[in-house]
């Protein structure tokens, strides 16, 4: 189950269930709790799936001298990510409270929520705990009970010595059938 994780959480910090997003409160600010509520409604089918990450562009500014100059053609050639891992209904049950700790806990601010209709649209910020930089993040894509398709595109700046980073990434996952026994 570990493997998939990462990738049902980026769903569940970026995702919600109605065309009006998770703030319910209306107070211009969308809560962890409000976030959790809202993936309580998101239910993919249990079973094994296989989730790809590929990295599709690196952009790099400021490298600190001595860094390859080709660093970012370097992290584009790992290629593409595959892993499949099992998810039981138990995962399935708990997948709002559990996957959405995170952002609290990262110093994250949700700023756009929105998942309806099979369509994901989201965005957050984040401020790492040294207080140097900021991680600005956008998720689009596809979902269903038994895939989902997304582009993930992250800029970072203000990091140590200036440096920024502009990342997009692309993640398909599909559920393949049961879990092998």
């Amino acid at each position: 189950m570990k493997k998939l994780i990462i990738p049902v959480a980026a769903i569940a910090m970026l995702a919600a269930c109605s065309d009006t997003g998770a703030d319910k409160d209306g107070d211009g600010k969308i809560s962890t709790e409000e976030v959790a509520a809202e993936m309580d409604n998101v239910k993919l089918k249990p079973g094994e799936w296989e989730t790809t990450m590929e990295l599709i562009d690196v952009k790099l500014d400021g490298l600190p001298e001595g860094a390859p100059d080709n660093m970012a053609e370097m992290m584009k050639s790992q290629g593409k990510q595959t892993t499949k891992s099992c998810l039981t209904q138990e995962d399935v049950d708990k997948i709002g409270a559990d996957f959405f700790a995170g952002p609290q806990a990262a110093n994250c601010e949700v700023k756009e929520f929105n998942m309806a209709g099979g369509k994901v649209n989201s965005s957050m910020s984040c401020k790492p705990p040294q207080g140097t930089g900021e991680m600005n993040m956008t998720v689009s894509g596809d979902y269903g009970e038994t895939s989902y398709d997304m582009t993930m595109n992250m800029k970072s700046e203000g990091l140590p010595g200036g440096m920024s980073m502009d990342m997009e990434a692309q993640l398909t996952s599909k559920r393949l059938g049961d879990c092998p026994q």
